[in-house]
């Protein structure tokens, strides 16, 4: 018989990844999923979200268009998933 495994999940409004990042640091030693609002990253800074904690993985996609010279787009927004990588296997 196969055991379940119980996910801890939570979401969290961060208003600003790079003021939050001790708080989603926190989130991710109690819970194996953490889904993140209003990050406010540019796309560039996106790579930011895999500092957070070594056990864990990340995709997010930000609010905010620089395909084109100025900035295009909410200067906030953002969404981003982040996980224990035991879940990526």
């Amino acid at each position: 018989m196969d055991s379940l495994q119980i996910i801890s999940v939570c979401s969290f409004n961060c208003r600003s990844f790079k003021n939050s990042i001790h708080a989603i640091h926190e989130l991710c030693v109690k819970h194996d999923v953490v889904l993140l609002q209003e990050h406010w990253l540019l796309p560039f800074e996106l790579s930011l979200l895999n500092t957070v904690h070594s056990d864990f993985l990340s995709t997010g996609l930000s609010a905010i268009d620089t395909s084109v010279d100025i900035l295009v787009g909410r200067p906030y927004g953002g969404t981003a998933i982040q996980y224990r990588k035991c879940l990526a296997d």
